[in-house]
């Protein structure tokens, strides 16, 4: 059963002016990404569009689960690839208390100009049978 949905529109030039060097250990850039985010941006051939678009999906993620911004720790919602190369959410903390049970489904896409996500969240029950 689906609990809550969100999404968010970010353009990857705010990020850029943000983030001027991902391998700068900068207040925002701490408080915002988990030490896994941050290493892994800085091995892609463009760190600011992965840590954009990771961004995106925090907010997505804090919007389906029905929480104001100035509630939410970003760097508790941590968004990184599994084995076949889709985002996967892992939240901690308060996010993770908050979410119980619930799984988080996300889709992260990105144009020249924005970054776009998409969040799901679901029980964990089952919804198959009768």
């Amino acid at each position: 059963m689906i609990l809550g949905i969100g999404t968010d529109l970010l353009s990857l030039d705010r990020m850029r002016r943000v983030v001027e060097d991902p391998g700068v250990d900068s207040p925002f850039l701490r408080s915002t990404f988990t030490a896994r985010e941050r290493e892994e941006a800085c091995r892609r051939p463009d760190p600011v569009l992965y840590l954009a678009s990771r961004f995106a999906g925090k907010e997505a993620v804090f919007k389906a689960l029905g929480l104001a911004g100035d509630h939410v720790r970003l760097d508790e919602i941590e968004i990184l690839n599994d084995a076949i190369g889709r985002p996967a959410v892992t939240l901690h903390g308060e996010m993770k208390r908050h979410a119980g049970e619930a799984t988080v489904d996300l889709s992260l896409s990105s144009e020249t100009e924005y970054c776009l996500a998409f969040a799901v969240l679901s029980s964990a029950e089952s919804t198959q049978g009768g």
